[in-house]
């Protein structure tokens, strides 16, 4: 009898994997114990080619987009706090600190430009390093609340969290915001609307919390985040005067042609129902249809969750995983949150007797999202927006009340 060959082997081997919880489980903590060092390793051992002065952001292999964080920071400190928002300006200190290759306007609204001040008072490379332990401290915080050392160890080996560290992005913060402020609404209403408050550097994956606390009369929580985002917007205007408010109002036409209409980041890069549908050559007036759809679909979703699901893990993945669903722009290392909201997924199914068929090919796809923009580049086809909408349509599916139906017995 001849043996099976290696590929017949393989998807034996797939199915027997997505037929176990056990086994999915034992090889999801055995890969996060030598994924980790690896991870952290090359952000380690590339820390020296990162955000360098002088370099070129063509150079550097890790912390791209980490060095306009720090080249604002550095104007807000020197009383140039509007120069990031005048476009020249922006671009020519990029130049002058990190070389000709480093071109990235500058979207965010002033009260980013706390911490990017804050981190600006370091060299580049310690400012660097900083940020990005304090990233993953936050998310490291968020995931040991949501399910342990287990799951702070396989999600923080997540390639979601690999793609912020090399890019330098702040997705790690939006996520463990995010995901701490759902955990904690009920238990710590205070702490929560503090943590929801805090994601106001980003309005559009922001936006859904307050949301859903106003249509879930989670008021005392609400205040909070409200009262968070004012006094952050008071601190802004306190420590950098009014020009850059007057600055990014007079840019948000600008941020739309640069990112939306021009796609400068990339097509492949943008992971929103507004993205996948220019990708695939679609028009503008098609693409904002789809992403209207897709925002009210998320809403309406994370609604009907949070007024329906009594477990408090199952809402805060809800949140995490619509929360993207409603910006036109979301690029890879924004998908942050769906790790957090993955991680929740499980412990709710483990609580709950185990997980679903479909529920462990999720698991077993989430390797691949480490090619997501190689993908979507070669393809033409979004598979960031795919991942979400299968982790959000997972989590919909064990939250939402499931339909009545009568047993053999009861039936005439």
């Amino acid at each position: 009898m001849r043996a099976p060959s290696r590929p017949h082997a393989a998807l034996a081997d797939l199915r027997d994997l997505a037929g176990s919880d056990a086994r999915l489980y034992r090889l999801a903590r055995l890969a996060s114990l030598w994924l980790l060092p690896l991870m952290f390793g090359i952000v380690l051992v590339g820390f020296e080619m990162g955000p360098v002065p002088g370099s070129g952001c063509a150079a550097n292999a890790v912390g791209v987009d980490f060095t306009q964080v720090w080249a604002a920071g550095q104007a807000a400190l020197r009383g140039g706090a509007a120069e990031p928002y005048d476009l020249p300006r922006h671009l020519q200190n990029l130049r002058e600190a990190f070389g000709p290759d480093c071109r990235f306007a500058w979207h965010y609204p002033p009260v980013f430009l706390l911490p990017a001040a804050a981190v600006a008072a370091l060299p580049p490379a310690g400012a660097f390093l900083a940020w990005t332990f304090a990233g993953v401290g936050l998310l490291a915080l968020a995931l040991r609340l949501a399910g342990g050392r287990a799951a702070l160890l396989v999600g923080l080996a997540h390639p979601l969290v690999f793609c912020n560290l090399v890019y330098g992005q702040n997705g790690l913060f939006t996520a463990g915001l995010l995901t701490l402020g759902a955990l904690l609404v009920d238990r710590r209403p205070l702490v929560a609307g503090l943590c929801f408050g805090l994601v106001a550097y980003k309005p559009q994956l922001a936006a859904l919390a307050p949301l859903l606390l106003l249509v879930t009369g989670r008021w005392r929580c609400l205040g909070a985040c409200l009262g968070t985002v004012l006094a952050l917007c008071l601190a802004a205007l306190l420590a950098f005067g009014s020009a850059p408010w007057l600055g990014f109002l007079g840019t948000i036409g600008e941020t739309d042609r640069i990112i939306l209409r021009q796609a400068a980041a990339g097509l492949d890069l943008n992971a929103s129902a507004y993205g996948a549908v220019r990708l695939a050559g679609g028009p503008f007036a098609l693409a904002w249809t789809a992403q209207i759809a897709a925002s009210f679909g998320a809403l309406a979703l994370a609604w009907r969750v949070w007024a329906t699901c009594p477990d408090p893990r199952l809402r805060a993945a809800t949140l995490l995983a619509a929360a993207p669903m409603l910006s036109p722009y979301v690029p890879v290392y924004d998908l942050a949150p769906v790790v957090p909201a993955t991680v929740l997924l499980v412990v709710a199914a483990h609580r709950a007797g185990g997980l679903h068929a479909y529920e462990r090919w999720l698991l077993i796809a989430a390797p691949l999202t480490a090619g997501l923009r190689v993908g979507a580049e070669a393809t033409g086809i979004c598979f960031g927006l795919i991942f979400a909408l299968a982790t959000l349509t997972c989590i919909a599916a064990r939250a939402l009340p499931q339909p009545a139906t009568r047993s053999l017995e009861a039936l005439p």
